[in-house]
C-alpha cells in the first residue's frame, strides 16, 4: 500500500488528525506501517490472512494487558472503510526497533528480567479466556516438514558440503521424537526476533513488545529463538532465570538444538523470493557459530 493511500484512509477515518510528521515502514514481510507526529501508529496488514489475524490478536493482548507485564504492549483501534477492515492505530511507543544497526543494547539481568516477566505472562494465558477461537497451531509437523524441503530444494545447491551437513544435523534434532513430540497448547508471539522489540537508548533498556500478527498456539520454546539467534546462550539462560513457567532446561535445550538455529532458513527463502542477492559465502555464518555451541 502507498504512502497517498495510508494518508488518505487516516484522513477519512480521523480528520481532525493534524499530521505535521510522517514516518513510513513498509520492509515488514506482514503490514505497511505509518507513523504521524511520533504520537500514534498505523498498521495495514498486506494480504487479507494477516487482516483475518487481528481480531484474534486484539482480544490475545487484551488478555495480556490484564496481566499487566512490564513491557509496553499495543492498544488497537480498527480501521475500516467502507465496512472493510483495513488496519489499526494503537499509540507509538518511544524507542528504536531493538534490530536498528545504531542501537547500544546491554545484555544485562534487568533486561532479561523484562522479557522473561513479558514471556511468563504471555504463556500464562488460560485459553478459555479468549473470545476470538481462530488462533490455531502454525507450527504443525507438517509446517517444518515443508520448511525442511523448502531448504532442500532451494537453499542446499548454493552450500557446501559442510554447510549441507551442519544444516541436516539441525533438523536432524528437531525430527527426533524424543527431543519435540509433544504437543503445546501455550500462547505464543510466534515472532519475537529484534524487530519487534522496542529499545529506549537513553534508558539502556528494553521498553516494549509490537506485532502479534504470528500469535498462535504452540511450543513456548520458540518465543526464545529471536533471543538466541540474536545474543547467543548465555543472555538466553538469563531470561530464562526470569522466566516462571515449565522446565527451564528443557526449553532451553530445544531452543539450541533447533528453535534458536532455524531463523536464517526463513531469512535466506524470503530474501530469494525477493529476488534479492545472498552472500553465499557469509550466509550461514552466524547459524555454523552456533551450531558449534551446542552442549
Amino acid at each position: 500500500m502507498k504512502t497517498e493511500q495510508m494518508i488518505r484512509i487516516v484522513n477519512d477515518s480521523f480528520p481532525d488528525i493534524d499530521i505535521k510528521e510522517i514516518q513510513t515502514k513498509s520492509n515488514g514481510w506482514d503490514n505497511n506501517i505509518l507513523i504521524l507526529n511520533k504520537e500514534m501508529v498505523f498498521r495495514f496488514p498486506k494480504s487479507h490472512e494477516i487482516a483475518t489475524k487481528v481480531l484474534a490478536e486484539a482480544d490475545l493482548i487484551e488478555q495480556l494487558r490484564q496481566k499487566q507485564p512490564l513491557l509496553q504492549i499495543p492498544q488497537y483501534e480498527f480501521l475500516y472503510v467502507n465496512e472493510t477492515f483495513m488496519g489499526v492505530k494503537y499509540d507509538y511507543m518511544h524507542g528504536e526497533s531493538l534490530s536498528e544497526p545504531e542501537r547500544n543494547f546491554t545484555m544485562d539481568s534487568n533486561n532479561a528480567a523484562l522479557l522473561g516477566d513479558f514471556l511468563t505472562k504471555l504463556h500464562s494465558i488460560d485459553l478459555s479466556t479468549l473470545k476470538e477461537k481462530n488462533i490455531i497451531t502454525v507450527h504443525t509437523r507438517e509446517y517444518w516438514q515443508d520448511l525442511f524441503k523448502s531448504v532442500k530444494t532451494s537453499i542446499f545447491p548454493h552450500l557446501n558440503s559442510i554447510q549441507i551437513n551442519e544444516v541436516l544435523v539441525c533438523f536432524e534434532y528437531f525430527f527426533n521424537p524424543s527431543m519435540f513430540s509433544a504437543n503445546y497448547e501455550t500462547m505464543i508471539h510466534g515472532d519475537l526476533t529484534t524487530a519487534n522489540i522496542i529499545f529506549q537508548q537513553e534508558r539502556g533498556l528494553i521498553s516494549g513488545i509490537i506485532d502479534f500478527t504470528d500469535t498462535q498456539l504452540g511450543d513456548p520454546a520458540f518465543d526464545f529463538a529471536g533471543v538466541y539467534w540474536s545474543f547467543g546462550p548465555e543472555f538466553t539462560k538469563e531470561v530464562l532465570s526470569h522466566y516462571e513457567l515449565g522446565d527451564r532446561e528443557s526449553i532451553f535445550n530445544r531452543v539450541q538444538l533447533f528453535y534458536g538455529l532455524q531463523p536464517i532458513f526463513h531469512e535466506l527463502l524470503h530474501e530469494m523470493k525477493e529476488n534479492r542477492d545472498v552472500n553465499w559465502d557469509t550466509a550461514l555464518e552466524r547459524f555454523s557459530y552456533l551450531l558449534s555451541l551446542r552442549d
